[in-house]
């Protein structure tokens, strides 16, 4: 009987797929790489957008505090001089004229500061709106230059 041919694989056959398998391995190697690269250098970019951010909203609050102890501080000091003066009036329409004098005073001080608070809140929300697109539109820079 006759035999078919066999198939036998020439060395050089088995050494070219080798190189092509460790090629492919190694473009799959970079392509990780570089998208590792790009992945931490926007995480690192949002890190620093959510720290400047954090750092403004801490600002707010500490303005808002000082501006509510301001508030807390004239209030009091109203009160005692309303209270001063009432110990010292003499006839019932000084008292009423103290006690309107001491409402009126009391209004401008809510009105001055709420006004004073309402925008120092806007100014610090368009401080963390512009922080934070700047900070997004950075960290997507880093990550493309990563690339």
């Amino acid at each position: 009987m006759a035999k078919g041919p066999t198939m036998k694989f020439p060395e050089p056959n088995a050494e070219r797929a080798m190189q092509v398998a460790n090629y492919g391995m190694d473009s799959m190697r970079e392509m990780t790489e570089q998208s590792l690269n790009q992945s931490k250098a926007l995480f690192e970019g949002i890190l620093t957008t959510t720290r400047k951010t954090v750092e403004n909203i801490d600002q707010q609050a500490r303005e808002i505090r000082e501006r509510s102890m301001s508030l807390a501080a004239e209030t009091l000091s109203n009160m005692f001089d309303f209270a001063h003066n009432i110990v010292h009036a003499r006839e019932p329409q000084e008292l009423l004229q103290l006690q309107s004098e001491f409402i009126s005073r009391q209004a401008q001080a809510v009105a001055e500061q709420s006004k004073e608070l309402g925008q120092s809140i806007v100014q610090g929300a368009k401080e963390v709106g512009r922080t934070t697109s700047q900070g997004i539109a950075d960290a997507s820079r880093r990550g493309s230059e990563a690339a």
